[in-house]
């Protein structure tokens, strides 16, 4: 993972939902990097951060990212990107309206 893939796709979400307000990344050097602040600056973004040392500030977005690659990624053979955004978007519609969880 690059600065310039991590803020390529912070560009292509603000092109397609123009209404972001914060951005939570971890720290890696692709998020702290300046080209990915300059581009939350430039758009009014609050970036947020996981705090050093505590891995679970975003283990529900971590625990989603394994369940996504366990069930839908590591199942299929993506010949193109339009595959990969049509079936992680089925995926991600079929988890939060179809998929029997254990959350009560």
């Amino acid at each position: 993972m690059t600065a310039n893939l991590a803020t390529s796709a912070l560009q292509m979400a603000l092109d397609k939902h123009r209404k972001l307000l914060i951005v939570h990344s971890g720290m890696g050097s692709q998020y702290t990097n300046a080209e990915f602040n300059i581009k939350c600056q430039n758009y009014g973004l609050k970036h947020s951060y996981s705090l050093k040392g505590h891995p679970y500030d975003n283990g529900r977005m971590k625990a989603f990212h394994s369940i996504l690659k366990r069930e839908e990624v590591y199942l299929k053979v993506y010949k193109t990107l339009t595959e990969v955004q049509a079936g992680i978007g089925w995926y991600i519609t079929f988890y939060n309206h179809n998929r029997i969880s254990n959350v009560a």
